[in-house]
């Protein structure tokens, strides 16, 4: 008996090590939309010393920009930015009233201090406020979110890691920098099944900087699976000239650090350098 249960203990250990191998080199399938890219572009010098991808596209012309175009096809976990599609989500559930719908803070949650009071959707956008999310995730259930996961096509559609330590953070989800970018362009262009409503106020909600001559909406996200580096996004799109570019950076490191300071700064030298920010 006791051989018996040293054989299943094994092949136990070795199945969990294989999964987390392939969760760890998961890529996602070839990306299907026609692509021009614009090999002109070096962008190299903006991520000296750092691994990571950075994926752009010009809605009125096709073209895509790419740093580390095979690491564009890799899915990480989507930590935070997953609040776009599930803001969406809340809201065109109903389990979100409107951007004003507003949770009591728990004491009993332990938040640090910048998260423990009482927020709204658009401010728990804005402060990443995890808790937040995650009990109106509780609200809706995991089988909502998988269903509108699948109806978006968003990365792996896995919710089987649950809430206690939410999905889009333990690994379970996954996406590409690719797919990022696709997400977000359906999303825009209003092609992923939603309410007009759902998608003007999400809009408004994701609108992170504004000029007379342009608008950028955006979401960082940071976190770190068991046994993976940390996964160090920002991800958006910029309205200017009656034109829409999409964009995502992903920095890989071992703990957070330069890789998390720098996503958004290298992503705004990139776009002033590439003339679309000023």
């Amino acid at each position: 008996m006791q051989g018996s249960t040293a054989v299943v203990i094994a092949i136990a250990i070795t199945f969990t090590i294989m999964v987390g191998c392939v969760r760890s080199n998961e890529r996602a399938g070839p990306f299907e939309e026609t692509q021009d890219v614009d090999t002109d572009r070096d962008l190299s010098g903006y991520f000296a010393g750092l691994n990571g991808t950075f994926v752009l596209l010009d809605a009125a012309s096709g073209r895509y920009v790419r740093h580390n175009a095979d690491r564009a096809d890799a899915r990480f976990a989507p930590c935070s930015t997953f609040k776009i599609p599930n803001t969406a989500i809340l809201l065109e559930s109903g389990t979100a009233r409107d951007s004003a719908h507003t949770l009591a803070y728990d004491s009993s949650f332990n938040e640090p201090t910048h998260w423990a009071r009482d927020f709204d959707l658009q401010s728990a956008f804005k402060a990443s406020a995890m808790w937040y999310y995650r009990q109106m995730a509780l609200r809706l259930g995991l089988e909502s979110e998988r269903r509108f996961l699948e109806q978006f096509g968003y990365g792996n559609a896995d919710v089987s890691g649950g809430l206690l330590v939410p999905f889009w953070i333990d690994g379970s989800l996954r996406i590409s920098p690719n797919e990022q970018v696709a997400f977000l362009r359906a999303f825009y262009e209003e092609r992923l099944g939603l309410s007009e409503r759902t998608t003007r106020l999400t809009k408004e909600i994701m609108l992170a900087e504004e000029t007379p001559g342009w608008r950028l909406s955006a979401k960082t996200g940071a976190c770190q699976p068991d046994g993976e580096e940390t996964s160090n996004w920002y991800v958006g799109y910029v309205e200017k000239n009656a034109n829409v570019y999409y964009f995502a950076i992903q920095l890989g490191a071992p703990d957070y650090g330069r890789a998390y300071d720098e996503r958004i700064p290298i992503t705004k030298r990139i776009l002033v350098d590439l003339g679309i920010l000023d």
